[in-house]
């Protein structure tokens, strides 16, 4: 399969996996089959935590065993979250043991697809083109989302919940069917013979990396520490809609415009390669949209709001890349987990305290006080860049 087909595939699956109708809906599915919120919280909570100890595990794997498998894997245990869901029927349980197998398909294709892309682009001499690639596949996991969410608040509307988790199913069992033409090209007969490492050499392979490379640690802290704050912050949107009165018939419509514009950033963030500087300017004019946004008295102010979130989409995107092209050893996946588990870690944290800080001051006045945060984080890049030390390409 040439390279252009191969892409193509790879950003199918990507759209698939994420195609949920019951995004839309599950949390909502679960109250409205006699749990209680505490029931709820501790189910969101297991499964982040279920999230984090699998990560690592997971990446070291893939870079064991073919990395096609593991994506074929991946999307199969995924669906039997929403099995689990739909024999529910309120059993907390079984509720329980769908986030794990969600948890198992997320991480066993986390790590495993960038890894297993960016060697194929090494394979070709074309790891220069891994921004617009990395961009284009952020573009497609955003806009099944979108699409998912979408269509899933019609479904539900129309026919019922319980329809969008049976209907979260298709569209995985044919996201697995798409990872059976994804060759790994390790497994090429063209490429040189090479002894893998074993399972265990993985996880010291990858805390080499980062005890080694500065750079490296460098840019895990800048995209899980700094640019996290903005995706936690998109977990409130809809306590901030409320604040500054949207109609609630426009949330939807707005969630998934964002994902769309985000889509759109993502595809064209590989222009704007080769400008290091943005990798503090940007989430420095994000932090001060926030700040802007958190003085909203009118639902306009929403578009002050998203506006932060799309100027920092071509940081994260371009950060990403060159994670990928500073890595040096022979296990991509297990340290590209590394920083996926850092993110889940610090995700969680970032939720818990903006929480209590919004119960303190309020959430708009919450939202102001995390766009402040951006002014040290800004300083830090800025500061690492005048050293020598660059977050961006």
């Amino acid at each position: 399969m040439n390279l252009r087909r191969f892409l193509g595939v790879y950003y199918a699956y990507l759209f698939l996996f994420d195609f949920i109708l019951c995004y839309a809906i599950y949390t909502a599915l679960f109250e409205l089959r006699g749990l209680g919120f505490t029931q709820i919280g501790a189910l969101l909570a297991f499964w982040s935590f279920s999230a984090i100890v699998l990560e690592l595990p997971s990446g070291a794997l893939s870079d064991r065993f073919d990395r096609r498998w593991l994506l074929v894997a991946a999307p199969l245990a995924k669906l039997l979250t929403f099995v689990c869901w739909g024999l529910a029927d309120g059993n907390v349980w079984l509720y329980g043991l769908g986030f794990l197998c969600w948890s198992v398909g997320q991480a066993l294709m986390s790590g495993t697809g960038e890894a297993l892309v960016y060697e194929r682009l090494e394979a070709e001499d074309r790891t220069a083109d891994y921004d617009k690639v990395n961009g284009r596949a952020t573009a497609a996991e955003s806009l099944g989302i979108a699409a998912g969410t979408l269509l899933g608040g019609f479904v539900a509307a129309a026919n019922g919940m319980e329809l969008t988790v049976w209907l979260s199913i298709p569209p995985l069992l044919l996201c697995a069917l798409l990872a059976l033409s994804l060759r790994d090209s390790r497994q090429a007969p063209e490429a040189e013979e090479e002894v893998r490492p074993g399972y265990m050499e993985n996880f010291r392979i990858a805390f080499r990396e980062f005890r080694t490379l500065p750079e490296l640690r460098f840019v895990t802290l800048y995209i899980a520490v700094g640019l996290i704050l903005f995706e936690v912050l998109e977990e409130f949107d809809q306590l901030y809609y409320l604040a500054v009165g949207l109609p609630i018939w426009l949330f939807g419509v707005v969630g998934a415009a964002v994902l769309g514009a985000v889509a759109l950033a993502s595809t064209l963030a590989h222009r704007l390669a080769r400008h290091p500087a943005l990798a503090w300017a940007l989430p420095l004019a994000g932090g001060l949209l926030l700040l802007a946004a958190s003085f909203g008295t009118h639902p306009a102010y929403v578009l002050v709001l998203d506006l932060a979130y799309l100027l920092v989409v071509p940081a994260t995107v371009l950060s990403e890349a060159r994670f990928q092209r500073l890595i040096e050893g022979r296990s991509r996946a297990t340290t590209t987990s590394a920083l996926a588990m850092a993110q889940n870690v610090t995700g969680i944290l970032i939720t818990f305290g903006f929480g209590i800080l919004a119960e303190y001051v309020g959430i708009l006045p919450g939202y102001g006080w995390a766009g402040l945060l951006m002014l040290p984080v800004a300083a830090w890049v800025w500061q690492a860049q005048r050293s020598g030390v660059r977050a961006l390409d």
